[in-house]
């Protein structure tokens, strides 16, 4: 039987020889060949499938067979009574760290849009987080390539000047995420003719310059003739940096994003976020057969989005060097930079007014408030006491019309100081007295930290897709931050301009629930 090593290699083996048949069908090629093409794709894909079955089944297998040895080990320990305490700590440490590390694998998968099976497989296999990360980043890119591909009919109309401008664009683009450490990155079939192009050979073609560039002095001359001329050059580069910036911008899973709901603003206004109280109640129907009419209860706080940007320059030694790698570090930092200030001005709106978060405009009252019945001020440290005090603090709120909205908590937000004791309280642990039983409801609440939260306030939250309490967005169609280029006299290199349009802000406080901690 196959190792588990030589099962994936198959598997890797038989997805490149899938591409590479996939590869060789072309525009205008006769149709009996290309069935015939697909047909061998088809029998590489029913080969794969097999081997992938034997690969999970191998998994499964293998799994199987550590956890009874690691549950033999943990038998044999647990009899020494010297060992007991130490076995029991470090199971519990054990757990919530696996724990923690599923949670983040399928926080970035679904981010980056990859499927739960794939997700689990992460988990099941082991795979750390920067691994999975990798994979997303390059499943993103993959995603970004195929949806560019345009049809045959479409492609007539495009001119030299644009598949130039897109076979460049998509070159550089995966030449950024391999030097970044992305795998299997593959350079779209239109963009194969500048895969192996330099930078400065690209801007070398796009200026129409027709000699050799073998010294920095004429590297130098193709840049500055590229960069302060009409060519496509300056947009072609950040049109690739965009794209690159937009991925591991999507990736970064800043902590406000599990516990706000996303909003999407036309302008720069303010925008009055409705949160509709109910539907209205069934009535009954007379001997007429009249249904009668119900209204709705609203509730209007207001949102806005505003916009933010800043300049940095890409260095001309990186252009000559052709230092992707480099680039790519820029654009890294650039987009967990700008994930870690959306989530820095996301938390210090929360933790306004002491801790309670803002004011509500319904009720003048901040979203955190005694009179809504959602905050313990005194403080009582994290334990299944104090969550199911909170835990119930959700259920007992009404909505606007009145209604018991039984909402249950989703998340547990803490400090850095108490993330290891809200970890330990959600890990699966049969415990020596029953007494100490953690309650598979409360084990359910996933709980996350950050080290913007100071001190030992914690705080419980529902999903934001069912009771928000906070939101962010964008503007209408940008999505993200985003670079555009400056040709500027005095900078050697090229200047580029950040921008950004975010906004954050409380809309509801039936969905959360606040306390000071002990």
């Amino acid at each position: 039987m196959k190792t588990l090593k030589e099962l994936r290699e198959a598997l890797e083996k038989l997805t490149a020889r899938a591409a590479e048949k996939k590869a060789e069908i072309v525009d205008g090629m006769e149709p009996d060949a290309v069935r015939s093409i697909e047909t061998e794709i088809a029998t590489i894909m029913a080969e794969r499938s097999a081997v992938q079955a034997e690969h999970d089944a191998k998994v499964a297998e293998e799994a199987e067979a550590t956890r009874a040895q690691q549950q033999e080990e943990t038998r044999r320990l647990a009899q020494t009574p010297a060992h007991q305490a130490d076995v029991a700590a470090e199971v519990t440490r054990a757990l919530a760290a696996e724990r923690t590390r599923a949670n983040e694998i399928r926080d970035i998968c679904r981010r980056a849009g990859i499927a739960d099976d794939v997700a689990q497989r992460h988990i099941d296999e082991g795979s750390t987080v920067l691994a999975v990360k990798d994979a997303a980043l390059a499943h993103m890119v993959d995603i970004s390539n195929a949806n560019r591909i345009f049809s045959p009919v479409a492609s007539v109309s495009l001119d030299e000047t644009d598949t130039r401008r897109r076979g460049m664009r998509d070159a550089i683009v995966a030449r950024l995420a391999r030097a970044g450490g992305a795998r299997n990155v593959e350079i779209p079939e239109h963009a194969r003719a500048y895969g192996e192009m330099g930078i400065a050979e690209m801007a070398a073609e796009c200026v129409g310059y027709r000699g050799a560039l073998r010294t920095p002095r004429q590297v130098t001359d193709v840049f500055e003739r590229a960069f302060h001329t009409t060519s496509d050059f300056p947009a072609i580069f950040a049109d690739s940096m965009n794209m690159r910036l937009l991925a591991r911008y999507q990736v970064a899973a800043p902590a406000y994003r599990r516990f706000a709901i996303r909003y999407t603003a036309a302008d720069f206004r303010k925008v009055n976020v409705v949160r509709a109280g109910d539907f209205p109640a069934l009535q009954p129907v007379n001997e007429a057969g009249e249904i009668k009419s119900g209204t709705f209860s609203e509730s209007k706080e207001e949102f806005q989005v505003f916009p933010y940007g800043v300049s940095f320059r890409l260095s001309r030694q990186m252009l000559i060097n052709d230092q992707l790698g480099a680039i790519d570090q820029v654009l890294g930092s650039t987009g967990d930079r700008v994930a870690d200030w959306e989530n820095a001005k996301a938390f210090t709106l929360l933790l306004s007014g002491s801790g309670a978060g803002p004011t509500l405009v319904t009720d003048n009252k901040r979203v955190f408030h005694a009179d809504h019945g959602n905050l313990t001020g005194s403080g009582t440290a994290i334990s299944v006491t104090s969550v199911g005090v909170g835990r119930a603090s959700m259920m007992k709120q009404t909505t606007l019309d009145g209604i018991k909205a039984n909402f249950a908590p989703a998340t547990l937000l803490t400090g850095p100081d108490t993330l290891t004791v809200a970890e330990q309280l959600m890990t699966t642990l049969t415990p020596a007295q029953q007494s100490n039983a953690v309650p598979e409801s409360i084990r359910r609440i996933v709980p996350i930290g950050d080290a913007n939260i100071t001190g030992n306030a914690w705080y419980l939250f529902s999903d934001p897709a069912t009771a928000p309490c906070f939101a962010y967005g964008y503007l209408d169609g940008f999505e993200g931050p985003r670079l555009s280029s400056e040709n500027v006299f005095d900078v050697q290199g090229m200047k580029v301009k950040l921008e950004h349009d975010f906004g954050f802000g409380a809309i509801d406080f039936r969905g959360g629930y606040r306390n000071a901690g002990a």
